[in-house]
């Protein structure tokens, strides 16, 4: 098939990132995979050198905002590539109704990476959604059980097709022995555990409640090593403000695209989201062996059973996060790096997610 992900950028985020490993994954299988991009501005291409051979890139170069001219732009540089399939992802979709309408030959998808009401700009988008999802113009395809239930919840129709984010295995890079060495110089003890939160700064990954709760195990004297990779935090107030708050044992690194270099030296990886889709850095985390200390919400707990394959905290506050936390430093060796790894090769690889997409495409 002749495939096309259509994707606003390969900015630093989940979805940018799960578009090049689905579209890897595809061109491997013997596919002919597009990825088509709509903004130039800086960052946007932050991901394209891990685009492999079989892959081909393109740039719109389309400034944000919507009209008419951008979508006939879009419109014409999908129609000069005569795909079999359009895949799209965030909210991209009102680029394609009038091509969607217009070409029956073409099969039309769309991959919601949150809870509903987090991929939909407005009401009257909302109403044209479901005109489209109800009578199968373009296919919505949800990521986890949470946001299915969303999807028809909000849009009052039957349940989308259900696909599991997949990851590519995570192997060390040629940066890894500077990575370790760059970590080591962090440390003031051997055994110190390092933990790592992998995520552009951002109200919703809640890391006001991260640097705090972690501050407190600084006060109450246990040793750690905390480890936050992302976009985001030296750009703002609020953030210049966060990493004043961090203590000394909390070290911002910016954004990585050898993040799993990172994960593979670490012990643990934290999030404390208010609201998640199935997180790509989780299930990363999960491939490296390092065990995840989440805050229930999204699609998480569909991946992380309490205990097991991970910690839980039960709610999105101080407290819960806190006692997930002890309860993983308390028994640190408990969940085996080798486990984890298993568990993600059996439910969570981009080859088994990449046969899912196939078969439905």
């Amino acid at each position: 098939m002749k495939i096309v992900q259509l994707i606003y950028s390969l900015s630093s985020g989940g979805a940018e990132r799960f578009v090049v490993d689905l579209s890897n994954e595809l061109a491997r299988q013997g596919h002919d995979v597009h990825i088509v991009i709509f903004r130039d501005n800086p960052g946007a291409e932050f991901y394209r050198p891990l685009i492999e051979n079989g892959v081909k890139f393109h740039n719109m170069g389309i400034k944000e905002g919507f009209g008419l001219l951008r979508v006939f732009k879009v419109i014409k540089t999908l129609h000069s590539m005569a795909p079999d399939i359009v895949h799209c992802h965030l909210n991209v979709v009102p680029y394609i109704y009038f091509y969607a309408l217009l070409c029956f030959s073409i099969k039309f998808f769309h991959t919601l990476h949150n809870t509903a009401r987090h991929t939909v700009g407005s009401r009257f988008q909302l109403l044209i959604n479901r005109f489209f999802y109800k009578r199968s113009i373009i296919r919505p395809i949800s990521i986890s059980g949470e946001s299915n239930d969303s999807y028809a919840e909000l849009y009052r129709l039957p349940r989308a097709t259900l696909i599991p984010n997949g990851r590519s295995k995570i192997y060390a890079t040629d940066f890894f022995c500077q990575v370790k060495e760059e970590v080591d110089s962090y440390l003031s003890k051997q055994d110190t555990p390092i933990f790592v939160h992998v995520a552009r700064y951002h109200p919703s990954k809640n890391q006001d409640l991260l640097v705090s709760v972690f501050n407190h195990l600084f006060e109450e004297g246990t040793n750690f090593l905390l480890l936050v990779i992302g976009n985001g935090y030296f750009s703002s107030e609020s953030a210049n403000t966060l990493r004043e708050k961090a203590c000394e044992s909390i070290k911002f690194l910016g954004e990585k695209q050898n993040v799993g270099d990172y994960l593979l030296v670490a012990d643990a990886f934290c999030l404390t989201s208010f609201y998640e889709g199935l997180p790509i850095s989780l299930l990363e985390a999960l491939s490296a062996g390092c065990v995840p200390i989440c805050t229930r919400v999204g699609g998480i707990s569909d991946v992380i059973t309490d205990g097991v394959t991970g910690y839980l905290s039960d709610r999105v506050d101080f407290d819960s996060y806190y006692n997930a936390l002890k309860h993983y430093l308390a028994s640190p060796a408990s969940i085996k790096k080798s486990n984890l790894s298993d568990y993600f090769s059996s439910k969570y690889s981009i080859e088994k997610c990449a046969s899912m997409y196939i078969s439905i495409f």
